[in-house]
């Protein structure tokens, strides 16, 4: 006895704890998920389990992000390292990474939310908004960063330019995307509310992963798409991908570029449209004024059979009350719809991407891309660009660029 070191509790348990983290280190683990709870200070608690053992876990707050919404049962991978709480001598497993076992657990827990959402009616048909035929303001909630708003404007500003475009920024991929998205629609339905009308907003993204996707099909996301006073446009991802926003949304598009497609009219389209409308209303009241003169002309006619000269009077006095009204009436109708038709004319006429180059000025843009560049510096020496004028175009390679 008098050899032997005595230890003290503390001693004991930095001893394990020394041993444990020096020995196994970082390891992977494998196990079913038991008891999870979030603190109110961020750190994740949890078990882990297989047939015949058991340990605690932990994942601090601020350590990668989770691939995963812990859920009882759920079987994981966690990478971590083997340590002992010194407090209280427990030996427990700190995870700096959790991921799911398999693909089929994700798509097990999609499908057990859209099953309860759509319990809830929040992918009821009945309460879809459809959208307005000829939008003029139109609410665009993505990344700052990403190619969907720049797909999105390129539609819009080529199909129906006529409509203006508000942005709402918000991170589309990450733990802080749900609640981004959450505030950027909150903010999408003040704007609209303060007077300043949204026909709809475009809620979105390009394609990617399960994880890069997984902000839309958060809870929170659902239900505040749910609740937006104006109606919303769901464009995840690719054609193939499918997400609790496109349930809950009131219009589904396989894309952003899809959504700025499908949710306005061809400019085209529209001015072809109003010409075919005019040409059928002069047609109209061609054939009414020249039906009702063969009438008036006919009756004269009987009535002179009967009544010469009574009849003959008084007949060519409704024809001259007629023929009065009937030369005034194509002006009156016709005058406020050629009014209208040549505002639309000037407008499309206006937005015509044609007329500056008619005038001497012309488009510059790096090869293969249709983006036109407004900064020097986008296109250091050495790069391809065409420039486009009124008649053909100029491919040519930078040698300089100035700065002004």
């Amino acid at each position: 006895m008098n050899d032997e070191r005595v230890y003290t509790v503390t001693e004991l348990n930095r001893t394990a704890r020394g041993l444990l983290e020096t020995e196994v280190g970082e390891v992977w683990l494998k196990g079913e998920v038991v008891a999870p709870k979030t603190a109110a200070s961020g750190h994740v608690y949890f078990a882990l389990k297989d047939a015949e053992s058991r340990i605690d876990a932990v994942r601090f707050r601020g350590r990668s992000p989770l691939l995963a919404t812990l859920e009882e049962g759920m079987v994981v991978l966690v990478f971590g390292r083997v340590t002992v709480y010194e407090p209280n001598g427990r030996y427990q497993f700190v995870a700096s990474l959790v991921q799911p076992v398999g693909a089929g657990l994700l798509h097990a827990a999609f499908e057990r939310l859209k099953e309860r959402l759509r319990e809830e009616g929040l992918f009821d048909p009945e309460r879809k908004r459809p959208l307005p035929a000829y939008p003029s303001s139109i609410g665009v909630i993505t990344s700052q960063s990403g190619a969907a708003l720049h797909d999105v404007l390129a539609v819009l500003g080529r199909r129906w330019p006529l409509a203006r475009v508000f942005f709402f920024p918000s991170s589309v991929q990450g733990e802080t995307a749900p609640a981004e998205l959450c505030t950027a629609l909150g903010r999408a339905g003040r704007f609209a509310h303060e007077g300043r009308a949204l026909d709809f907003v475009i809620l979105g993204r390009g394609g990617g992963s399960a994880e890069d996707l997984a902000a839309f099909n958060d809870e929170r996301v659902a239900r505040a798409v749910h609740a937006s006073p104006i109606p919303v446009v769901s464009a995840v991802g690719h054609d193939i991908d499918v997400s609790i926003t496109d349930f809950v949304a009131d219009v589904r598009a396989p894309t952003p570029s899809a959504a700025a497609e499908l949710s306005t009219p061809d400019r085209g389209d529209v001015r072809a449209l109003i010409l075919g409308k005019a040409d059928r209303m002069r047609t109209a009241v061609e054939a009414r004024w020249w039906g009702t003169e063969r009438s008036l002309r006919v009756g004269l006619r009987a009535s002179l059979v009967r009544e010469p000269r009574r009849l003959v009077e008084a007949r060519e006095q409704k024809l001259d009350s007629l023929s009065g009204r009937l030369l005034a009436f194509p002006r009156a109708a016709l005058e406020p719809r050629s009014e209208r038709l040549r505002h639309a004319e000037d407008v499309l006429r206006l937005t015509d991407p044609r007329r500056p180059l008619e005038r001497g000025y012309s488009i510059t843009r790096i090869a293969g891309k249709t983006t036109p560049l407004r900064q020097a510096e986008g296109a250091p020496p050495g790069t391809e660009i065409e420039t486009v004028l009124a008649s053909g175009r100029l491919r040519s390679r930078v040698e300089e660029v100035t700065e002004t």
